[in-house]
């Protein structure tokens, strides 16, 4: 019988291996033989059917070289936090629904506070509920401790999450707090008097004029100095009156500004606090201006304060420069328009408004 091609060289192969020696030369030879009559069958499949041949391990499962893993996110987020409702009777509690999202990891430890803000704002939460380990992706419903209650007040919940490698709770634009609100129910109305007897006629008796009314308050507008002279913007969400912040809410707003621009005296007044405050405002000023009320402004450059306590000041006049000490994770101003005397019986306001109407004029 004739044999042509890769089946001859099969035929030789196995003709070597019989004539090899026996012992381990002869369990050598057989395996050369063998890995030899591999080959040249793996060329002849190939030769008539086409394609390439493959000489890999058998793919039994795994993740090939340079095929991609599942990503992993850095932190966990919060995608959902519902608080319902936001206005609530003393002794009631809100219904709290939440879900955090991490791809790569299957749970998160959880845990939910209750904290007071305003003035009566405190560290230690009224209420701390730790969930421990729960599930990604899900709606989680907040079981509350059987005697837990609120008082009259103004609170902020707060939602933290640790994955198993400690990185927390991703802040920034995702909705990880909300604000909540509880007030004394309105008191019971009063029975209505007895209706008096009818009075005896009596002459009538001369009109007297009506009293002059009193001045209206004054409206703040646009006569002014915008604090920051310089180019500058107004942030977003998280730089306004009102956002939360770690253990109290913003009282001011947050002016972006480059570090070192000159920050002046917005109205003519008289300086009265000239301070430095390490794990807050850092290098501050208190201003009382002409037309009664305080600001405050906050965050400068060490060494640029260029007022004193005392000092009697006219609208422009240099304060500092905008920097970043204190609290602060980049250089901006905080600036805040208290109605009354600054932390000694008044309280904030939102100064957007008058900003933006110094800003325009």
């Amino acid at each position: 019988m004739r044999f042509v091609g890769p089946v001859a060289s099969v035929v030789a192969a196995v003709v070597v291996a019989a004539v090899i020696a026996p012992g381990a030369s002869a369990e050598s030879a057989r395996a050369s033989a063998g890995a030899r009559a591999a080959g040249d069958v793996a060329s002849a499949a190939m030769l008539h059917s086409g394609g390439a041949a493959y000489y890999g391990p058998a793919r039994s499962g795994g993740s090939a070289y340079g095929a991609p893993l599942h990503p992993v996110d850095a932190r966990p987020v919060a995608t959902y936090l519902q608080i319902a409702p936001r206005k609530l009777r003393p002794g009631q509690l809100p219904d709290v629904r939440f879900r955090v999202r991490q791809r790569g990891v299957s749970t998160v430890n959880a845990r939910v506070m209750v904290l007071t803000t305003g003035r009566d704002a405190r560290p230690d939460p009224v209420l701390d509920v730790r969930l421990g380990r729960v599930a990604v992706g899900h709606t989680i419903t907040v079981r509350w401790p059987k005697k837990a209650a609120l008082a009259a007040g103004r609170y902020r919940v707060s939602l933290h999450a640790t994955d198993p490698a400690g990185r927390t709770l991703a802040r920034g634009d995702h909705p990880g707090q909300a604000l909540l609100r509880v007030v004394k129910p309105p008191p019971a109305p009063k029975p209505k008097p007895k209706p008096a007897p009818a009075p005896t006629p009596t002459a009538k008796p001369t009109p007297t004029p009506a009293p002059t009314p009193a001045p209206a308050p004054p409206v703040f507008g646009a006569d002014g100095v915008f604090p920051v002279a310089g180019p500058h913007s107004f942030g977003g969400e998280d730089a306004r009156f009102g956002a939360g912040r770690p253990g109290h809410t913003h009282e001011g707003q947050d002016v972006t500004a480059a570090a070192g621009t000159l920050v002046v005296t917005p109205t003519a007044g008289t300086v009265t606090a000239v301070d430095y405050q390490a794990r807050g405002a850092g290098y501050y000023v208190v201003m009382r201006s002409v037309d009664g009320r305080d600001f405050f402004l906050c965050h400068f450059q060490k060494g640029t304060a260029a007022v004193s306590i005392g000092q009697t000041v006219a609208a422009g006049t240099p304060i500092a420069r905008v920097g970043a000490t204190g609290s602060a994770t980049g250089p901006h101003l905080h600036f805040e328009i208290w109605d009354g005397p600054w932390r000694q019986g008044g309280h904030p306001i939102d100064p957007l408004a008058q900003l933006r109407a110094w800003d325009a004029g």
